[in-house]
């Protein structure tokens, strides 16, 4: 089994972390947003992991609009 965890610190952790919703259980507290991905292929836990890395980068980039 292949796990990847990720923890981030923002003050947008709420609008970040529901990007993901969908796909994890993305657990908040704070500024502080944190999910574990579990695969049990290399190959997969790869694939899902770069699925929820361009849905944050997205997500980042519409606040960095919205917020301008």
């Amino acid at each position: 089994m292949w796990s990847v965890r990720l923890s981030v610190d923002s003050p947008f952790a709420k609008s970040l972390a529901s990007s993901l919703s969908s796909e994890e259980d993305v657990t908040i507290s704070g500024n502080i947003f944190s999910f574990t991905l579990n695969e049990a292929r290399a190959k997969d836990a790869r694939a899902m992991w770069n699925t929820r890395m361009r849905s944050l980068v997205i997500a980042r980039k519409v606040i960095e609009v919205m917020d301008s």
